[in-house]
């Protein structure tokens, strides 16, 4: 049996990541983060959980922070373009 790890539930998040938008991806943080008071002891799948909830807080916390700034620039009259790359990190 494969044992899932806290970097697979990061992974995991950025493939969620890459198909849904912010308010989707907010919606999913919130509902896992809630589903994680199930595991309350010690597990691969309460770390797996861990990692996939950590995720999609982080990525959702970046989209509302782009978004902001995109916002304010767009408030001074500045264009910004922004592409995200989910790639594994060095």
């Amino acid at each position: 049996m494969v044992k899932l790890t806290f970097e697979d539930g990061y992974e995991v998040a950025r493939h969620i990541a890459k198909a849904v938008d912010l308010p989707r991806l907010q919606k999913m943080h919130e509902v896992l983060k809630r589903a994680l008071t199930s595991f309350t002891n010690e597990s691969d799948e309460r770390d797996f959980m861990l990692g996939l909830v950590e995720g999609l807080g982080e990525i959702a916390k970046l989209r509302e922070e782009i978004a902001r700034i995109i916002n304010v620039a767009k408030s001074l009259g500045i264009a910004i373009e922004v592409n995200i790359k989910y790639e594994e990190g060095e």
